[in-house]
């Protein structure tokens, strides 16, 4: 087993003289902080800088702040900026950690569900063995299908079978590689880019949530009982393979592991080896935000769909889900197309749909794919933004929610998870951060996006009548340092399920309102968090809270709860009201 503790610090270290978008002190061999790995500030608003950054070939992240985005790469990346033409000051030096080398490496016959490295995150080993493991368990709801080898596989060099998991109650048909398939399909992927290891322990926890929930929950249930789910949660082992060779001390692999493009790459952050999954699809292949040179972490590659991976991806999204849409930009699928496409990766909170070769071009279904956006904001919660990467972050060319759109016509996303700042940032954040932070936040969006695949481009029906807000006035004491306290709103004549987005208006009259705990509880019992107790002195609550409710029933008894935690202050519930 491969077991490390957490030891990456990021340093935080801007260079005294330095302030964001000017020009600003960097690193020298005399001056440089310890650690092999620097993030540079740079100056690039939205527009030609931008695209100009990307495409002379820097490392840069998936993160903006303001007119600023940010590159990785050594102490000698700040002069090449400055070279190039663009202001840059050091935003965080990351310091090496102390680290011991993994005891084996990912090549071996034994696979070990345990193997993890950098704290807690799995190896592809572990991976491969936990979807070993689901299925032997869940013979009743799952399929596993090899859908291709790895670019090392191919070469006997090792690598990797290419492997999906299908989830849903199986039935005659169901999982079959066949775009006429009885159910819709909602489809995610981690680890495209190896080094995001968020996403492929965000992809481990939805498979369990799923197989362990069916049967008990009642969302999971009724998910499965009529919609398949596929899981891949790592789209490039072999760039992962690198990635976890560092153990306590990850490699910044972003990039497959194909190496005959650029021989002389020199292993950085800002020289690697590879070809960039995300840039190497057909769909306007070459275009913004992509790079001719090998070593550039956003290397196209030699010609469109070059790679092992991306044709096997590709091959696999076809047998999956029938092609609906012309071929012009601004083709539309047609309002009966199901199906969703989410490929995960991280960081910044973003939510990007097509197109992302050029913001300024339209999809034919801009409309529901930017109305699944804003509804997957609302749930995520604030920090979060959505829009086409163009508009948000940059135009980039050849990725793959552009190719599933464009061939297919398929609603696709790409999910940026992770803060840009603080202990859960990054590439390689604290693995108490998957449980505490991440999981909590991407849950109810997988839920609402697969709950989307039936029809995410269908026209949205008013609710039925009966479904206006409703309010409860009566006052309800609150006792101090007591007893949770409810008042119940009841709805009737309102059919289906509640909104994604459903909205709960509060009102409490309190002298200390971070003494309260609010919860919304759902007729099933189920309880919605709306807020926990903190250090807020102020009085009274006049706030009106989003809930994610669609996995429940509109109609039914719906209660407020509030409990005071502390001691010293009083209260009353004045008024609520819910929109379900």
């Amino acid at each position: 087993m491969v077991s490390f503790a957490v030891a990456l610090a990021a340093a935080g270290a801007v260079i005294a003289g330095g302030a964001p978008g000017s020009a600003g002190p960097l690193p020298d061999a005399a001056a440089a902080q310890p650690g092999p790995t620097y993030v540079y500030k740079v100056h690039a608003p939205l527009g030609q800088q931008s695209q100009d950054l990307l495409g002379r070939g820097f490392d840069v992240l998936e993160q903006r702040d303001g007119d600023s985005l940010f590159v990785l790469g050594g102490k000698d990346e700040g002069t090449r900026l400055q070279q190039a033409g663009f202001t840059a000051v050091v935003d965080q030096v990351l310091a090496p950690p102390q680290w011991t080398p993994p005891a084996k490496k990912s090549q071996v016959d034994a696979a070990d569900i345990n193997e993890t490295f950098y704290g807690g995150y799995h190896t592809v080993n572990a991976h491969y063995a936990h979807l070993d493991a689901v299925a032997a368990q869940y013979p009743s709801l799952t399929t596993l299908v090899d859908y291709g080898d790895s670019w090392k596989k191919t070469q006997g060099a090792g690598g990797y079978d290419l492997r999906a998991i299908c989830i849903t109650k199986l039935n005659a048909g169901d999982c079959a590689l066949d775009p006429n398939a009885p159910k819709p399909r909602f489809f995610v992927m981690g680890q495209l880019h190896a080094r995001e290891l968020t996403t492929g322990d965000v992809a481990w926890r939805w498979i369990d949530h799923l197989t362990s929930g069916y049967g008990t929950d009642a969302s999971v249930t009724a998910l499965l009982d009529s919609t398949e789910v596929w899981v891949v949660p790592q789209a490039n082992p072999d760039g992962v393979n690198i990635v976890q060779q560092g153990g306590n001390s990850p490699i910044y692999q972003r990039k497959n592991a194909n190496g005959t493009n650029g021989s002389n790459c020199g292993g950085s952050a800002s020289s690697q080896l590879g070809i960039d999954l995300n840039r190497n699809t057909s769909s306007h292949w070459g275009g913004q935000g992509t790079s001719s040179a090998p070593c550039d972490q956003t290397y196209k590659g030699p010609s469109a769909n070059s790679e092992v991976e991306t044709q096997a991806l590709q091959s696999l999204w076809r047998s999956l889900y029938k092609d609906k849409r012309g071929t012009a930009p601004g083709d539309a699928a047609p309002a009966d197309t199901t199906g969703v496409v989410v490929s995960m990766h991280s960081y910044s909170n973003l939510i990007l749909f097509p197109w992302g070769y050029d913001s300024t071009q339209k999809a034919g279904n801009d409309a529901p794919l930017r109305k699944m956006g804003t509804d997957l904001q609302a749930i995520a919660g604030s920090g979060w933004t959505s829009g086409q990467p163009g508009e948000v972050l940059y135009n980039a060319a050849g990725a793959t929610d552009d190719w599933v759109y464009d061939d297919l016509g398929v609603a696709s996303f790409v999910w940026e998870i992770g803060p840009s700042s603080g202990s859960c940032s990054g590439f390689f954040p604290t693995y108490s951060c998957q449980a505490g932070t991440f999981w909590p936040k991407v849950k109810p969006m997988l839920t609402y996006a697969a709950d989307k695949a039936a029809g995410p481009y269908a026209t949205t029906t008013p609710p039925p009548t009966g479904c206006d807000t409703r309010t409860n006035d009566t006052d309800v004491a609150i006792p101090d340092n007591g007893a949770a306290v409810t008042s119940t709103i009841t709805i009737a004549d309102c059919t289906g399920n509640a909104s994604a987005t459903s909205q709960v208006e509060v009102h409490v009259k309190h002298t200390y309102r971070g003494d309260l705990v609010l919860d919304l509880v759902a007729s099933d019992g189920s309880s919605y968090r709306l807020k926990s107790s903190n250090n807020d002195s102020g009085d009274n609550i006049d706030t009106t809270y989003t809930a994610n409710l669609s996995s429940e029933l509109r109609n039914g008894d719906w209660k407020l709860k509030v409990q005071d935690v502390a001691s010293q202050d009083v209260g009353n519930i004045d008024t609520w009201s819910l929109t379900v």
